[in-house]
């Protein structure tokens, strides 16, 4: 349990804050100029090209981080190997990187084992130990970059190939040289399990609860133990919605299932499952523990992270945990389905003008922490305990803070929204609204109790319906 549990207990919290991609009105574009290669595949190129790259000014409500001057050398292109004819970006100004921020890529193996095999799953978390809050960023694993000193293909080839060229810092150095250069975000330490450490990891924890919202189908095993290579040991499995708990085997078909998703959904889910392992070992108090379970799981994770440096990070979970996290992803807008030329590989082109100010928020507070601003309460009406975990799963997702309560008359048809305030001023009444299916028209403003100012009370109806397509999130107003 640890790299995977010790990097979730410094990251991953209860109640996290999120909010969808913001409007790219403000993005701006950078001066740098795609050059194209000197080699190409021996068939005709389509006129898609790669972007040149961008950076932009984040929300309002925080600091606008200015690209760094600098951009340090990075290997050249291996021109031996055959590059797609289209544009290869510059290294991307990285974003101003401060002394109190700690950036971690954690790397799912699609294999067994940590060592091998190509990395299906990348998260970035970004730990800031002067508000004690982080952030997650999901990028897809067939994300089309450029690998320094190798070629442009996806991103997800970048570690196994350090390792197998001997690329100084070894795959983990490449993996965070590859995301330096096509995203601006500098990354000081990497860490990859494989699909039995992962396993391993939930089992120890003693199983994880997990909150389902949308049906998911796919193919299982029908015992653990039995050959996958044999066709008749699979069958069709359907996870309700509902609250699950989760041994390992369970955890892993949860995290990998895209059958009837696809990466970037599979990529929330990937996030939710560390949210839940950090929930689980912050509930054991297995931070006095650190020392023996890095000792019994060192040979389950690959990383250049110490015991040390785990323990210091580790301490700061508590507090992150009260503050908040954000979820964030390359996804919807921010990416665009093309084929390789040649290999006719599926693959994800960035779209600068619609990610930058995402990556642009990465090293920046939450929106919805709550180190510098009160927390934005959802009291949630319901006489359905299981449904109202559904909700506040949805809602503590996006950085709302959900209670529950009981109703003291018949629940309506129709789902009741009321937020007690003067106004709708920093009310992420867009946001809320979108989390119910309504709009923000029908939230009706009432007036302040004496218990409490500034908070939203949600009768649940006959309508309820937790079940949501993150892609489908609604973008900040324009002022």
């Amino acid at each position: 349990m640890l790299l995977l549990e010790v990097a979730c207990q410094t990251t991953i919290v209860l109640t996290p804050t999120a909010v969808p991609l913001l409007s790219a009105a403000t993005n701006q574009p950078l001066s740098a100029t795609a050059v194209p290669p000197t080699t190409t595949t021996a068939n005709s190129t389509p006129a898609a090209t790669t972007p040149s790259p961008a950076t932009a000014v984040p929300p309002t409500t925080t600091a606008t981080p200015e690209p760094s001057a600098t951009i340090r050398p990075y290997p050249t292109l291996d021109f031996t190997v055959a590059t797609p004819a289209t544009a290869v970006p510059s290294p991307v100004p990285p974003f101003p990187k401060p002394d109190y921020i700690t950036n971690i890529v954690l790397l799912g193996n699609d294999v067994k084992y940590a060592q091998g095999g190509r990395t299906d799953s990348i998260i970035i978390v970004s730990l800031n130990r002067q508000t004690k809050t982080a952030v997650l960023l999901t990028l897809p694993r067939d994300l089309y970059v450029v690998i320094p000193g190798w070629k442009m293909t996806r991103i997800n080839l970048a570690l196994p190939h350090g390792h197998g060229v001997n690329y100084p810092g070894g795959g983990g150095g490449l993996i965070k040289d590859t995301i330096e250069y096509n995203l601006g975000i500098p990354i000081d330490y990497y860490a990859r399990i494989g699909f039995d450490g992962f396993q391993q990891v939930v089992d120890a924890l003693g199983s994880v609860e997990i909150v389902n919202n949308c049906p998911l189908t796919d193919w299982r095993l029908i015992e653990p133990d039995l050959d996958p290579e044999v066709e008749e040991n699979w069958g069709e499995f359907t996870l309700e919605p509902g609250v699950h708990e989760m041994d390992g085997d369970l955890a892993l078909w949860y995290v990998r299932s895209r059958r009837t998703t696809n990466d970037f959904e599979r990529g929330q889910r990937q996030q939710q499952l560390l949210r839940a392992m950090f929930d689980k070992g912050l509930s054991l108090d297995l931070l006095p523990e650190l020392p023996q379970l890095w000792q019994t799981y060192q040979q389950t994770i690959e990383t250049d992270m110490n015991l040390p440096l785990l323990l210091e990070l580790a301490a700061l979970a508590p507090a992150v945990q009260e503050n908040g996290i954000q979820h964030l992803a390359l996804a919807g807008n921010s990416v665009r389905a093309w084929r390789e030329p040649g290999s006719g590989a599926a693959v994800q082109l960035l779209q600068w003008s619609e990610a930058a100010s995402t990556l642009a928020r990465v090293m920046q507070p939450p929106v919805l922490n709550r180190a510098n601003r009160p927390p934005l309460m959802v009291e949630v009406v319901t006489d359905d305990f299981i449904m109202y975990r559904q909700m506040a799963h949805n809602l503590a997702w996006y950085g709302f803070v959900p209670t529950w309560r009981e109703p003291n008359e018949p629940l309506p048809g129709r789902t009741r929204i009321e937020y007690f305030a003067p106004n709708f001023k920093e009310s992420y009444d867009w946001l809320l609204s979108w989390l119910f299916h309504r709009q923000p028209d029908d939230i009706l403003l009432k007036p302040e109790t004496s218990e409490q100012t500034s908070f939203y009370r949600v009768t649940l109806g006959a309508d309820a319906n937790p079940c949501l397509s993150q892609l489908e999130a609604p973008l900040a107003p324009e002022d």
